[in-house]
């Protein structure tokens, strides 16, 4: 019982000094750090299309899902080389879309503003604050991708302290 106990803490301090070292090279590498989980998770989806397409073509299976199924799989392969090989364009072009979409979302406020005469202060607030965080993104992409960064860097940096702060007053 006590060596798994002992094996335990040292699981979880190794973890900690990982979530620790992560934290910190995400802080102070962000950019660097986005491109390269754009590019892992490019690659999970190119796997996860080789995979299904490969499981469609050994299967005997000749019905109309089959088409259906390659396309899918086709789709998710050229996701994944796209993500892969355009990390950088997708990290720049990401933040701009989703300030896009707020921008879209607080004029539909906006909208609903006139047609709801009970909520209409609320809703025209709503709405400009909506406009405003989005036109905001849209014009400083960069500063919502570093501050995402910074948010999860941070958070496995306080993570990994919390852990070895925990494992130290155990042992």
């Amino acid at each position: 019982m006590e060596y798994r106990f002992r094996e335990m803490l040292k699981n979880k301090t190794i973890n900690a000094l990982v979530s620790v070292a992560l934290g910190i090279v995400i802080i102070i590498a962000r950019r660097a750090a986005l491109d390269l989980l754009v590019k892992i998770i490019g690659g999970l989806i190119l796997t996860g299309g080789i995979a299904y397409l490969a499981i469609n073509l050994i299967r005997p299976d000749t019905t109309a899902t089959l088409k259906t199924d390659l396309i899918i799989a086709g789709l998710a392969i050229l996701a994944g080389i796209i993500l892969i090989t355009c990390a950088e364009g997708i990290v720049d072009f990401f933040p701009t879309l989703m300030g896009v979409f707020l921008i879209l979302n607080g004029l539909s406020h906006l909208a609903a503003a006139g047609v709801d005469k009970e909520n209409r202060i609320i809703a025209v607030i709503m709405g400009v604050v909506i406009i405003a965080l989005g036109v905001l993104i849209v014009m400083r992409p960069g500063i919502i991708a570093n501050a995402i960064m910074i948010f999860i860097g941070a958070s496995f940096l306080v993570n990994g302290l919390f852990d070895l702060f925990l494992v130290k007053r155990v042992y």
